[in-house]
């Protein structure tokens, strides 16, 4: 069974996703995705993401220290058989995260402007 390809951690506005790719296959292939944080020291399973269908990983409530390391990994099952692991590079939140710009609501009251500032976080 092939392994997964094109293995890539996003991370915008704090919201952090595995994505992957995985070729065509006669069945439908199921995907099982562990994270490693630095001080657990071993892999462990994102339980949302056993026996996923999607190519993709919601890590949001997984990754919240911001400065600690994290690495995942993901593989492939296809019927009775699975791929090997494929682990990802180091991820670090306040390293690798993007932040947005604030949202902004102008607003005209009388003779004033409000400006209103939203922050994503």
């Amino acid at each position: 069974v092939p392994s997964p390809t094109e293995i890539v951690v996003t991370s915008e506005n704090f919201k952090t996703v595995l994505h992957w790719q995985y070729p065509s296959v006669s069945e439908t292939p199921h995907f099982i995705v562990q994270i490693k944080p630095y001080n657990l020291g071993h892999y462990k399973n994102v339980s949302t993401c056993v026996n996923t269908s999607a190519h993709f990983c919601d890590l949001s409530e997984e990754i919240c220290d911001p400065y600690s390391s994290h690495w995942l990994r993901v593989k492939a099952v296809v019927g009775s058989q699975e791929s090997e692991y494929v682990e990802t590079n180091e991820f670090i939140l306040q390293r690798h995260g993007k932040i947005g710009p604030p949202t902004l609501n102008l607003s005209r009251h009388d003779d004033k402007i409000v400006v209103d500032i939203y922050h994503h976080v």
